[in-house]
């Protein structure tokens, strides 16, 4: 399923090329992202963070039936938080999902550089995109379609962020505001458990967090924290109409905050 072609005139070449070759790695070359994320992007993570990690609630992950998908909806603090999830996923949790990252259109997918980026660091797994501005928004309901058919295939992740954007206050506990566009996207996903995942104490710059967890892991600890599934069937039940996409997107971010508080006390107990 690709976009309709009037659609696709909607977007400049650059976004055209690369979400034909995100769609084809989704489609024909599902095997290497899993490859790029295990020989490059996972090890140089864990090099980052490996003796720096407060891992809690792997069993949320354990429990999860061995053939399902999954959606993780974090907080969004750091460039780097699923580039931290995914692996601790994997060695904690003992679960192999293909992940897919939704992802802002600007820069990842009308850049030059921003392609780049995604094909390197993460083998295209940047998809779909999420447009906007303008006429290109009507290219969302492909990608929320999209969504569902990637969850669709048994051993998928999906991974989401709930705020929708980078939080940039001095807080690292506090949330912003839930986008309806989560709650979505969940509420499509019929049958998917929804996981939520609260990270903290990564930054942004990868010189800093390797000096830290070289000369001072236990100075600058990582905590990812896992929570029970959110519950979701009765707003699925109802089907998605605003509020409904709106409540959804607001129990997965209240799950994420009562993880955060979960973490402030295991710091406050531990300084």
């Amino acid at each position: 399923m690709t976009p309709a072609p009037e659609l696709m005139r909607l977007l400049s070449p650059t976004e055209r090329l690369a979400l034909r070759l995100a769609d084809l790695f989704a489609r024909r070359l599902r095997l290497l992202p899993l490859l790029s994320s295990l020989l490059f992007m996972g090890p140089f993570i864990w090099l980052l963070a490996a003796r720096r990690l407060r891992v809690s609630g792997s069993e949320e992950l354990q429990r999860l039936p061995a053939d399902c998908s999954v959606v993780l909806v974090a907080n969004h603090r750091s460039y780097f938080d699923f580039f931290l999830v995914v692996p601790v996923v994997r060695l904690r949790g003992h679960r192999w999902f293909r992940f897919y990252f939704p992802v802002r259109a600007d820069f990842f997918y009308d850049h030059p550089v921003g392609v780049l980026v995604n094909m390197v660091g993460a083998a295209m797994s940047m998809f779909p995109p999420i447009f906007r501005r303008g006429e290109k928004r009507r290219l969302n309901r492909w990608s929320l379609l999209r969504c569902a058919e990637l969850l669709a295939r048994p051993g998928t992740g999906l991974g989401l962020h709930p705020e929708g954007t980078r939080s940039r206050g001095a807080d690292p506990f506090a949330l912003l505001p839930a986008r309806p566009g989560v709650g979505r996207v969940v509420l499509a996903a019929a049958g998917v458990p929804v996981i939520p995942v609260f990270v903290h104490g990564l930054g942004n710059a990868v010189g800093p967090e390797l000096a830290r967890c070289l000369l001072s892991p236990r100075r600058h600890p990582l905590y990812v924290a896992f929570g029970p599934e959110v519950g979701l069937a009765d707003l699925r039940e109802r089907g998605s109409t605003p509020a409904t996409e709106r409540e959804a997107a607001e129990r997965c971010l209240s799950a994420i905050a009562a993880l955060a508080a979960d973490v402030q006390v295991r710091i406050a107990g531990h300084p």
